[in-house]
C-alpha cells in the first residue's frame, strides 16, 4: 500500500483491491459483527413499521417531525439502531461505521439514488411508498444489499483515512483535497458492490425478522450480513466492484 499511495494518481480500484486482499480474519469477523447485523435489523424493523402504521405515524412514534421525510426517517432509523446496539452491549468500531451506513442507506432508498441526491425534495408520500414496496414486492434483500454496499463504503473510507495521512504532501497525494478525493473514490467504488450481491435466498428471513426480539434478531440476520460482506470483499479484491 505504501508505494501505491506514494505514486502519482493512485487508482481507487487498486487501492481498494489491495486493502481487501490484506484484511485479516479478525477484521473480516469485525465487519460482520453483531452490531452490523443489528443495524440491518433496525432497517428491517423500520420497513415493517411503515407498512403497518404509515410513515407519518412511524416518525411521530420516533419523536420526529414529518418533513423533510427522507432526512427525518434516516435520523430516526440511525437512532433506533444506536439504541439497540447500546441495549445489547454490541458497540464496536465497525458498529459505529454501520450506524453511518444505516442513515445513508435510508436516504438512498428514500430518493431512489444510491448517493441520496435530492433528499430534501422527496415528499413524505413518496418515501412511504418506497419503503412499503420493499416488503410488498419482496425487495428486502435488495435493501440488505444496498446496506452492505454503504457499510463497505464507510469501512473502506475508514481504512483509507487511517493510512493516507503520512502520504499527504507527496507525489501521490499532494494536498489534503487529493487525499479526500481518493477516499471518496475508493468508497464509491466499494459502495457499488451492492448491485452484484446475491441475497435473494434471505428474503424470508428478512421478512420475518421484525417479529423477533432485538436480542434474537441480530443472530438471525448475521448470516445475511456475513454473506453480503464476504461477497462484497470478494468483488473488491477482484477489482470488479463498480
Amino acid at each position: 500500500m505504501r508505494e501505491l499511495y506514494a505514486q502519482p494518481n493512485p487508482s481507487p480500484v487498486e487501492v481498494a483491491r489491495r486493502i481487501a486482499g490484506a484484511l485479516d480474519a479478525q477484521t473480516h469477523a469485525g465487519m460482520q459483527g453483531p452490531a452490523v447485523a443489528t443495524c440491518l435489523g433496525a432497517l428491517v424493523e423500520g420497513c415493517a413499521a411503515i407498512e403497518r402504521d404509515g410513515l407519518e405515524r412511524t416518525l411521530q412514534q420516533m419523536g420526529l417531525p414529518p418533513e423533510p421525510a427522507a432526512v427525518q426517517l434516516a435520523a430516526g432509523l440511525r437512532d433506533r439502531a444506536e439504541e439497540l446496539i447500546a441495549q445489547t452491549g454490541q458497540a464496536s468500531r465497525f458498529g459505529d461505521l454501520a450506524l453511518e451506513a444505516v442513515g445513508t442507506t435510508a436516504l438512498a432508498l428514500a430518493t431512489l439514488s444510491d448517493s441520496g441526491a435530492g433528499l430534501l425534495e422527496v415528499p413524505l408520500a413518496a418515501v412511504e411508498v418506497r419503503f412499503r414496496s420493499l416488503r410488498t414486492e419482496g425487495e428486502l434483500h435488495r435493501m440488505a444489499a444496498l446496506y452492505t454496499g454503504h457499510d463497505l463504503d464507510r469501512a473502506f473510507r475508514y481504512f483509507v483515512a487511517r493510512d493516507v495521512g503520512d502520504f499527504v504532501g507527496g507525489e501521490g497525494l499532494p494536498t489534503v483535497s487529493d487525499a479526500n478525493r481518493l477516499e471518496d473514490a475508493v468508497a464509491a467504488h466499494c459502495r457499488q458492490t451492492w448491485r452484484r450481491l446475491a441475497l435473494g435466498e434471505y428474503e424470508p428471513i428478512l421478512a420475518e425478522a421484525h417479529l423477533l426480539d432485538p436480542g434474537e434478531r441480530f443472530e438471525v440476520l448475521q448470516p445475511v450480513v456475513a454473506s453480503g460482506i464476504e461477497q462484497g470483499l470478494e468483488q473488491i479484491a477482484a477489482g470488479v466492484a463498480g
